[in-house]
């Protein structure tokens, strides 16, 4: 392919990584969920991996060879660039982990954050000692060539996504909100996608090396879909908690507001705490239908469609 399209290409999936992280960081400011901090957090840390340490080695690789470097000091150039970046690489698997256990209200454990960054501090550290002796490009030693360390890297993405994917599936059957858990499932099916392909093609560079922009696609602009359908679910099914002062407050309002009966009231009250209709009927004492009609009457009243956009004037 030609260099200047490779170029066009990759700058595509740049800039759609920069609007999936400005897009993430919109979605974090507007909902209070903890697990969108940690989603947004993933999403940028993956980001800076992506195009300080792949592009950047890549560019600086093309300059180098432009300019009859030698091999020895373009591999050295190129490997302390990955090794740089390798730190925002550890630090997007662990806002994954955490993203995924926030999902279900879950907190990782302070014991395995500190054995996490110490395990990869240590190991991060002791590479570095034992590849380099201070002196330039050309006093470096490689222990593990470009093969070995892609293994590395598959195995650590493998096993982090692996295991998250793994518990999200244990977790969401508990779930009894169904678009919830079909959101779930959803988002583990399309990581898992992730994982695959770019494993897969960070494996296959080495047959051709235009599966390394397969590779930096899917670090980069993969992400944009899955931002995408969270803000849409969360535009749709979102519902914000208010105190039960605040409600009541924001109840007489409406009641005055849209001409709202009591009876009307003591339906959207149960509406809120997400009763369905035939539990609303049974708790009233009325009938289903009943239930039904008052329903239209105040979606009428007050011009939402659906129970979230009724729930949400209250908040």
């Amino acid at each position: 392919m030609n260099l200047r399209i490779q170029i066009i290409i990759l700058l595509i999936f740049l800039i759609a990584g920069m609007v999936t992280v400005f897009l993430s960081n919109r979605i974090m400011r507007k909902y209070a969920l903890p697990y969108l901090s940690s989603y947004f957090y993933f999403i940028v840390f993956l980001y800076i991996f992506s195009v300080y340490s792949i592009v950047g080695s890549s560019v600086i690789n093309h300059i180098l060879v432009n300019n009859n470097t030698e091999l020895n000091t373009i591999q050295s150039a190129k490997a302390i660039l990955i090794a740089l970046g390798i730190p925002f690489f550890i630090l997007s698997l662990y806002m994954f982990l955490r993203l995924c256990h926030e999902l279900f209200n879950k907190k990782i454990s302070d014991l395995f954050t500190v054995l996490y960054f110490m395990l990869f501090a240590a190991s991060f550290l002791g590479y570095a000692l034992l590849n380099m002796n201070i002196g330039g490009f050309e006093t470096v030693n490689f222990l593990m060539d470009s093969n070995q360390l892609i293994w590395i890297f598959t195995g650590l993405l493998a096993g982090i996504f692996g295991y998250s994917l793994v518990y999200i599936i244990s977790k969401v059957r508990d779930i009894k909100d169904v678009n919830q858990r079909k959101a779930y499932y959803w988002f583990a099916a399309w990581y898992l996608t992730f994982m695959i392909i770019v494993t897969g093609s960070l494996q296959l560079t080495k047959l051709n090396p235009l599966f390394g922009l397969l590779f930096i696609a899917f670090l980069t602009a993969f992400h944009l879909i899955p931002v995408m359908f969270i803000n849409l679910y969360l535009q749709r099914y979102y519902v914000r908690s208010v105190s039960t002062m605040e409600f009541t407050e924001k109840m007489t309002d409406l009641m005055n507001t849209y001409n709202i009966s009591k009876r009307e009231s003591e339906i959207i009250e149960l509406i809120c705490k997400g009763m369905s209709n035939q539990e609303i009927s049974d708790s009233l004492f009325i009938s289903l239908q009943t239930v039904k009609d008052h329903i239209h009457r105040i979606f009428n009243k007050t011009g939402v469609k659906n129970r979230v956009q009724l729930t949400n004037l209250l908040s």
